[in-house]
């Protein structure tokens, strides 16, 4: 009796195999789901709480009365060692930090620069994790999908291997194929022991950083409409920011290296002997400083540095992103065309399947050219799912590139 009419054991996995088959898991989180579930997971994030908290110290600061703590101060003076004629004074006050003109607002810029800055820092960071987990998901969907079509193609090897040995035993075939048959078993076997750890692992680093099981297949996202980086790309936001908070931090720095005036209010009591009545007094002083030089030119020097750093960085990353993005519009040029290709490979490659089984029933044709047709339709068929997988990490990779985060 021919093959391709005794197995019924192997045809409907052959089938399912080249028809493709889709497993979907009931309520799959959503993408923003996964990403916010791997920010509680992972540390960064704290850093903006802690920027937020250095924002808060500076706004307080600047609505302050005065430009630094009151400092009390108590003097007494006496002829006990010397003249020894009773003379004492006592004489205390307190010193009143004024703020220089402009002082205060350059606090209150610099606060508003470092929160802007602590929430770009916050973004940044969220699409820092946005793309670890968009990497670890799509490497677990392709590791996933190889697993299950290694899977499939060792079932298929097993019925035909099966077939072939009663075949063999009946006299229909030659011992050559079913030796032929059973290293295409054990073959395919191998390959299937070896993508399911792949998928094993791939699954296992997905849930430690998300906290959820990887879905079979991942939602593909939609494609931005923004072809372009603007300044509200999150890293991009940040690195402004930080030259922002930097120019501030300068700028207040030049305006207090100039010194502050001080307020002093005190009174004395002194008597000039012993036996005198003690006189009062209230007295008022003000002190300017005539200039700091050189004692704050390095912390100056310090502030600009770190501007012109911050400048540096910021033109650098400009170049990074554009760099990541040509390359993220190219993959995903070069994955959507992969696609149509490999769908045109494997739609020949079912036809060439069919016309070998037919071929082989009839005994037009030997077991070698049915096991090259298989192979050849099961490569295409795990070729064409594997690309449709990496268009959909492509067009992540874009989105991330452009600096879209999941919502």
């Amino acid at each position: 009796m021919p093959l391709f009419r005794r197995s019924k054991a192997w045809l409907p996995l052959g089938m399912a195999l080249l028809c493709g088959v889709s497993f979907r898991a009931q309520a799959d989180p959503s993408l923003a789901e996964m990403v916010s579930a791997a920010t509680a997971l992972n540390p960064g994030l704290e850093l903006a709480g802690a920027e937020r908290h250095t924002a808060e110290a500076l706004r307080r600061k600047s609505r302050q009365l005065l430009a630094d703590p009151l400092r009390a101060n108590l003097k007494h003076q006496t002829d006990a060692i010397g003249s020894e004629l009773g003379y004492r004074e006592w004489e205390g006050g307190v010193d009143l930090p004024l703020w220089r003109p402009g002082q205060a607002n350059s606090y209150a810029r610099e606060a508003a620069h470092a929160q802007e800055g602590a929430d770009a820092l916050h973004d940044s960071k969220w699409l820092e994790i946005a793309g670890e987990v968009r990497e670890r998901l799509w490497a677990a969907a392709i590791a996933r999908s190889e697993a299950e079509q290694a899977q499939a193609a060792h079932q298929v090897a097993e019925g035909l291997f099966s077939d072939v040995r009663r075949r063999v035993s009946a006299g229909e075939l030659p011992r050559s194929d079913q030796l032929l048959a059973e290293k295409e078993y054990l073959l395919r076997q191998e390959t299937m022991q070896q993508a399911s750890h792949r998928a094993d692992l791939a699954a296992q680093l997905f849930s430690r950083y998300t906290g959820f099981a990887p879905p079979p297949q991942p939602a593909t996202e939609k494609r931005h409409p923004d072809s372009r980086i603007g300044e509200g790309h999150p890293k991009l936001r940040l690195a402004l920011r930080t030259v922002e908070r930097a120019q501030a931090r300068r700028d207040r720095i030049g305006v207090e290296r100039k010194g502050s005036p001080n307020l002093w209010l005190g009174a004395k009591r002194s008597k000039a002997e012993a036996g005198a009545d003690y006189d009062s007094a209230v007295g008022v002083e003000v002190s300017l400083p005539l200039g700091s030089g050189p004692h704050a030119a390095v912390e100056l020097s310090e502030a600009e540095a770190a501007f012109t750093q911050a400048q540096v960085e910021l033109r650098a990353l400009s170049l990074v992103l554009q760099d990541d993005l040509t390359r993220a519009r190219m993959e995903l040029e070069r994955a959507a065309t992969a696609v149509e290709q490999t769908q045109r490979r494997l739609t020949l490659a079912d036809e060439s399947l069919k016309l070998g089984r037919r071929a082989f029933d009839l005994g037009e044709s030997d077991l070698v050219r049915l096991l090259q047709a298989q192979a050849d339709a099961l490569s295409a068929r795990h070729d064409h799912q594997v690309r449709r997988l990496e268009y959909g990490l492509a067009l992540a990779r874009l989105n991330q590139a452009l600096g879209v985060i999941p919502q």
